[in-house]
């Protein structure tokens, strides 16, 4: 679990630091941002769980930077904390989870978190022999909190399309008419599959995951034992992950599209989807 502190008081962070280390024990993740240019880069680097937000604050408000913050992360919790009471009101129109006084005690953190807009993960989850795959939104991959840069945007969005099918092996032929369209030269395809799977490979091995990729003859596949993925745990009728879906499927990806349909079907009648079936 990873939780963001953001407030320009170093003492004031550092406090509420420790309520939460003593709350949840030393496995969760806690990152501190003294701004909001500082809390935005943290997010878009790590899948932030929970957000205790500082209202006022230089620059960019609390108010203003809840607003960004839940434009980039739809499924982060967040918690506004002042020491100013009259802000209270502001603070409910914006939807948050919760709204904390300063100095906020440990009773009222726990209770804080009782009322949590969306459920957290089991701390320290996923675990670190796992990649957590995001798919709701962009697709995005991450590792022990650190969100992987992919030296290829093709090797990814290959990466992706092999999470896609849920471990069932996809051809060569089968990525080529996905990935690209029909007036590429079919040997060109062919060539980019083998350099973006070995560039994928060359990332995951630097986070010792290399194992998460398969490539037997002309079958390439994932394997879903280590990845956490919040599609899958979406089609297993998890609670979490279906709060977090918000009509957004590897949004950045057109062959997607069907699959977001598939989706859409299952959230509303709640059916789940056989394994390996593809729209």
């Amino acid at each position: 679990m990873i939780i963001l502190i953001v407030d320009d008081e170093p003492l004031a962070a550092q406090s509420l630091s420790r309520t939460v280390r003593k709350i949840f024990g030393p496995a969760v993740r806690i990152i501190t941002a003294e701004d909001g240019g500082q809390a935005l880069r943290a997010v878009e680097n790590a899948p932030v769980d929970l957000a205790f937000v500082d209202i006022e604050m230089p620059g960019m408000s609390g108010f203003e930077l809840v607003d960004r913050l839940q434009e980039r992360r739809k499924a982060t919790n967040i918690v506004l904390v002042t020491a100013f009471r009259e802000y209270s009101l502001d603070a409910w129109k914006l939807h948050v989870s919760d709204y904390l006084l300063k100095p906020a005690s440990e009773q009222d953190v726990r209770a804080a978190l009782a009322h949590l807009r969306r459920p957290l993960p089991s701390v320290g989850q996923p675990s670190e022999d796992k990649l957590r795959v995001q798919c709701f939104g962009n697709f995005e991959v991450f590792c022990r909190g650190e969100k992987i840069h992919f030296t290829r945007s093709g090797a990814k969005e290959l990466f992706a399309y092999l999470v896609s099918r849920r471990g069932a092996g996809v051809s060569t032929g089968e990525l080529c008419s996905a990935l690209w369209e029909d007036d590429l030269d079919p040997s060109l395809k062919k060539s980019y599959i083998r350099t973006y799977f070995s560039c994928l490979k060359k990332t995951f091995a630097a986070y010792d995951m290399e194992d998460a990729l398969s490539h037997v003859r002309d079958s390439y596949s994932v394997n879903t034992d280590l990845l956490d993925c919040d599609y899958y745990r979406f089609l297993e009728m998890d609670p979490v992950a279906i709060n977090s879906y918000t009509g957004e499927f590897m949004h950045q990806y057109s062959w997607a599209e069907p699959l977001t349909w598939q989706i859409e079907t299952q959230a509303a009648e709640g059916v789940p989807v056989e394994d390996g079936e593809q729209a």
